[in-house]
């Protein structure tokens, strides 16, 4: 199946976001998740069985040309965020940390973004960004728990486009849609893991595909 004609069908079931998360497994990579969706975007994360863990798998489907993210500790401030957007037949992804409301500067810190190849493109009117999240999961309060049951997180899109699309440290315009959601950590945890974090490779993930 398509997934320029997939994608609609999950993001437009729902004009606002789901409160809880779901499962779903994405068609191309194989990889299951507990996600949550709305019209704009759909945010999935998938975990390992060790609840001490420190990686993650996520995946940011969005439409349009403007950027899409997460706080992956509930509201922004204060938390790590993950942003992603299209730029040309590319995806740049970016970590960012908001010590206010207002245009978050990237974060630096251990924690990397290696993307899946497989799960990762751009179409005519979405893009998709999948990737292993290593050392992102931290104890410090600005990501969820590992451990948890349910585990608030963040998320926000934007209509337009960044500042500067080919930059990862671009300014980012102010979103045009927000909100959390609590997410099934316990539900995303899968023995399957390790098979999946091994379909992340260094080399850039570009891709056009209608």
């Amino acid at each position: 199946m398509k997934f320029s004609t997939f994608l609609p069908a999950i993001l437009a079931t729902t004009a606002t976001a789901q409160t809880a998360s779901s499962a779903y497994t994405d068609a191309k990579t194989g990889i299951s998740y507990q996600a949550f969706s709305n019209a704009n975007i759909l945010f999935g994360v998938a975990l390992d069985t060790n609840g001490t863990q420190t990686d993650f798998i996520g995946t940011i489907v969005a439409k349009g040309k403007g950027w899409a993210g997460v706080s992956l500790g509930g509201p922004m401030v204060g938390k790590l965020l993950i942003a992603a957007w299209p730029n040309s037949n590319a995806v740049v992804s970016t970590f960012r940390k908001a010590t206010a409301k207002s245009n978050p500067p990237a974060a630096t810190g251990s924690f990397t973004m290696t993307p899946i190849a497989s799960g990762t493109f751009v179409n005519t009117t979405h893009f998709s960004y999948t990737f292993l999240c290593k050392g992102c999961i931290l104890a410090d309060g600005t990501t969820f728990k590992a451990s948890g049951a349910a585990e608030t997180i963040g998320w926000a899109h934007s209509t337009t486009a960044p500042t500067t699309p080919a930059s990862a440290s671009s300014a980012l315009n102010h979103h045009s849609s927000e909100g959390t959601v609590k997410v099934n950590v316990a539900g995303a945890q899968s023995a399957k893991f390790g098979t999946w974090a091994a379909l992340a490779s260094p080399a850039k993930a570009i891709g056009f595909k209608a």
